[in-house]
């Protein structure tokens, strides 16, 4: 079933919107993950902080391209809500 899904030419746009959705929950939440069990294993917060930087910035990337796909999700719902 997800092999039907990994074809996204096929989907429309709302489902397209919620696939890149629950792709950017996935790779925020797995990010998260790694970078509070690491941060428990250093003693020094500025060697973690030089260590997982670039984690930071993906974290931040994907925490931003979260709230941009509900804001397309919910303007998206918006349009085919007046056009009904």
């Amino acid at each position: 079933m997800l092999l039907k899904y990994l074809k996204t030419s096929k989907l429309n746009t709302l489902e397209k919107l919620y696939f890149d959705l629950m792709f950017m929950i996935v790779l925020s939440f797995v990010n998260f993950l790694i970078l509070s069990f690491k941060f428990f294993i250093y003693e020094d917060i500025l060697v973690f902080f030089q260590d997982y930087s670039l984690l930071f910035i993906i974290f931040f990337i994907t925490l931003i391209g979260l709230f941009d796909r509900l804001k397309g999700i919910r303007k998206y719902k918006e349009i085919l809500k007046k056009n009904i």
